[in-house]
């Protein structure tokens, strides 16, 4: 139909070499009206690859929120378009044994780590097993190991001096749980440091309370954040489910959004942020970066082309809605 050889056409359905792409369209083209479906199983048997990617999310205990989501949802489609498939594996993180035996079937030809913790253990599996794997989140214990991670340290700099030029110098910061913290949940324990050390060195008079994820837990601690925290201008928050709570808490106590208090929600989503009354300004990640990075380096390990890059941390990118303002009584 198309007039082309067998190993031409097998090119054009794996990716395997580059064609032109109009000679790739007319393969497919054919092949659509044809019927074909490449089986899997067998072209892993004839590459020996599977051309599947596995990403690891363990069961955290601040459960699955949409930053989370957006991530898997914007890793399965950068994914798919370079050839792959993507499957989740809900592993824990310090049990091991699960993970061993997965990666003993040879299902995947590699792994994104997600939900990254220091003295992260799963790394130690997938290094002796030798199977390709990216970190999405760093442990600072396993400083050569190749990750891209959002940069904490800049985006809460960037969210301090911004607000530090709007006239707040008391600020409240809203952290994730502190069991957390203690387990080493890597995206928890950077934005602690960062906010400790930000404040010190603007001197902004900042205090961090760790909270769970339950909107009805934080609300009733409120009145004693704002007994313990007097002239609190503003709050910054790295807990979706919490910010519920937060709002309600802070409106509870008579204050006005933005008028009196101002609501940063920290590495968030677009759609996380929409679902709030004011719409919440925040720091986005940048999905499309990350994963970009993420599954690109990871592919070029599977295919034997990767080069070590510079750059490996992507800040967060301020969008500014109506939860924030100018400190009350600031010029």
């Amino acid at each position: 139909m198309v007039g082309v050889s067998v190993s031409t056409v097998s090119y054009a359905l794996n990716g395997n070499r580059s064609i032109s792409e109009s000679k790739k369209l007319a393969i497919k083209e054919a092949a659509r009206k044809l019927g074909y479906r490449p089986r899997a199983i067998a072209r892993s048997l004839a590459s020996g690859r599977t051309h599947i990617i596995a990403i690891l999310f363990p069961p955290v205990d601040h459960g699955i929120g949409l930053p989370e989501i957006d991530l898997i949802m914007e890793t399965s489609k950068d994914v798919m378009s370079r050839g792959y498939h993507l499957v989740i594996w809900t592993l824990q993180t310090n049990d091991p044994d699960e993970l061993i035996q997965l990666i003993s079937q040879e299902l995947v030809d590699g792994v994104i780590l997600m939900e990254v913790h220091r003295k992260d253990r799963r790394i130690a599996v997938l290094r002796d097993a030798g199977i390709p794997f990216i970190l999405l989140g760093r442990d600072e214990d396993a400083p050569g190991e190749t990750y891209i991670d959002i940069d904490f340290f800049t985006t809460m700099m960037h969210c301090l001096v911004w607000l530090k030029k709007l006239g707040h110098r008391r600020v409240v910061f809203m952290n994730q749980s502190r069991k957390s913290f203690r387990n080493g949940y890597g995206p928890v324990v950077q934005i602690h440091r960062a906010f400790v050390e930000l404040c010190r060195s603007l001197e902004i008079n900042g205090r961090e309370y760790f909270c769970e994820s339950n909107g009805e837990m934080v609300f009733g601690k409120m009145p004693k954040i704002f007994s313990a925290c007097p002239g609190t201008t503003a709050f910054v928050v790295m807990n979706d489910k919490a910010l519920p709570g937060i709002i309600s808490g802070i409106m509870k106590q008579g204050f006005s959004i933005p008028g009196d208090i101002s609501v940063v929600s920290m590495v968030s989503s677009a759609a996380a942020a929409s679902y709030m009354l004011p719409r919440l300004t925040l720091f986005e990640m940048d999905v499309e970066r990350l994963i970009e990075m993420v599954v690109s380096l990871l592919i070029a390990k599977i295919e034997g082309s990767y080069v070590e890059i510079p750059e490996r941390l992507v800040p967060c990118t301020l969008r500014e809605h109506q939860s924030t303002g100018p400190a009350k009584g600031s010029a």
